[in-house]
């Protein structure tokens, strides 16, 4: 019975010579070049004059069946006729790299291998050395954005993440969705500054400049002028959730004081039943079940200032959830504001304040609902890469490890 089985090398312009095996059982494939011609390292021109061989090399491929595979192969040697000396060229073909001793094929696995990992994991995990494995980073991965991949940049992300926890030393993080919805960090900047954030805007190319309709941030006033001084077409949209958090975090330290108050003024029995409403004060009233809506009312008329509270809060989820112009949402605002001011509760006052400043930003929103969903949910995973790699202060390194990981975890549209 016939047990061999034929494998592609899938290496183009070579053809194999012999195939044997090393002391460890490893695979050692000589081949040759199939072309007989290269281009003069001097001129350029196309140079067909053999002049002999140079010294075997040999490359790392992929492994076959468990297997280590290695690729021996004498390069061909050419001379110019068309330079003074009459110097010789080297040929090398397009699946290696001659400051590589790996094959390409076998340095985009790696790659993969570093998805969801670090560089001494694939190091250990491959057999090659953690000098090796960082050279095809280097070399494999750009340290900047190539922006020869996008058609435009309709929505900018921007927001920061601590590269150092307790030492406030933190990163700007510029990303975008592409084509496919996908998203795509843009930069890594070493701080959070504006002039930093409107330098790399400014060094965007002027014909995706142009593309850019929509920058999503938080309440950041640096981010804001940084887009406002270099891309002042452009709407900024202040996130709808971070907007949430501000007003829900007001209304539930006014839940707390309120709940101090019942605590010296209600019998123990009767403040019992207070207990257990947080979740139930905090969640949206629709998602309540009857009962839990009972429960919630029951406290709710222990406080009657705590009630108002809460249902201009309810009211204020709902105004984000309908489908409306900016400019409905606007009046709707101001309707809100007209009804905080006439209860006389100060728990919004704060949240009022950030509405004069920050009103445009918010009702941006409702031009075309966008979010930063996709910013906060890329610097989740920016935080596991940082925290798997024990610390990535180097930005540029950052910004290769990143592109590593969206290439291994990005699956192609259908």
């Amino acid at each position: 019975m016939n047990s061999s089985l034929q494998i592609p090398l899938d290496l183009p312009n070579v053809r194999l010579l012999s195939s044997s095996y090393d002391a460890q059982g490893n695979f050692i494939l000589e081949v040759e070049s199939s072309l007989s011609f290269t281009k003069c390292r001097c001129c350029g021109h196309k140079i067909t004059e053999f002049h002999g061989y140079d010294r075997p090399i040999r490359l790392r491929h992929l492994p076959i069946l468990g297997r280590d595979v290695w690729i021996e192969i004498r390069p061909k040697r050419y001379r110019c006729r068309h330079c003074e000396g009459d110097p010789t060229t080297t040929q090398t073909l397009e699946w290696y790299d001659p400051r590589s001793p790996h094959t390409r094929a076998f340095e985009d696995w790696l790659l993969k291998m570093l998805g969801n990992s670090t560089v001494m994991d694939v190091s250990r995990r491959c057999g090659v050395s953690y000098g090796e494995v960082e050279g095809v980073l280097k070399r494999r991965v750009s340290t900047q954005v190539d922006w020869s991949g996008f058609k435009q940049l309709r929505t900018l992300g921007i927001d920061e993440i601590a590269l150092k926890k307790g030492h406030k030393h933190y990163a700007a993080i510029i990303s975008s969705l592409d084509d496919h919805d996908r998203p795509q960090v843009l930069a890594v900047l070493p701080d959070r500054l504006k002039e930093t954030v409107a330098a790399f805007l400014r060094s965007i190319p002027e014909h995706l400049q142009t593309t850019v309709c929509w920058a999503c941030c938080d309440m950041n006033e640096g981010f804001a002028n940084a887009v406002q001084e270099t891309l002042p077409k452009v709407a900024i949209v202040v996130d709808r959730f971070h907007v949430a958090q501000y007003y829900n975090r007001e209304v539930d330290n006014f839940r707390k004081q309120t709940l101090q108050e019942l605590k010296q003024t209600l019998s123990a029995d009767t403040y019992a039943t207070c207990k257990g409403t947080l979740w139930l004060f905090r969640h949206h009233y629709w998602s309540l079940t009857a009962e839990q809506r009972g429960q919630l009312e029951e406290f709710l008329l222990l406080a009657p200032e705590l009630k108002d509270a809460w249902l201009l809060r309810h009211e204020l989820n709902l105004l984000f959830e309908q489908e409306q112009t900016k400019a409905q949402a606007q009046q709707q605002l101001q309707d809100w504001k007209a009804k905080v001011k006439a209860s006389g509760l100060a728990c919004f006052d704060k949240f009022l304040n950030l509405l004069e400043t920050w009103q445009d930003g918010i009702t941006n929103y409702f031009e075309d609902r966008n979010t930063s969903g996709f910013v906060e949910g890329m610097n989740n995973k920016l935080k596991v890469i940082k925290r798997r790699c024990y610390g990535l202060l180097d930005v540029k390194r950052f910004f290769q490890h990143i592109q590593g990981d969206l290439a291994f975890s990005r699956k192609q549209p259908a």
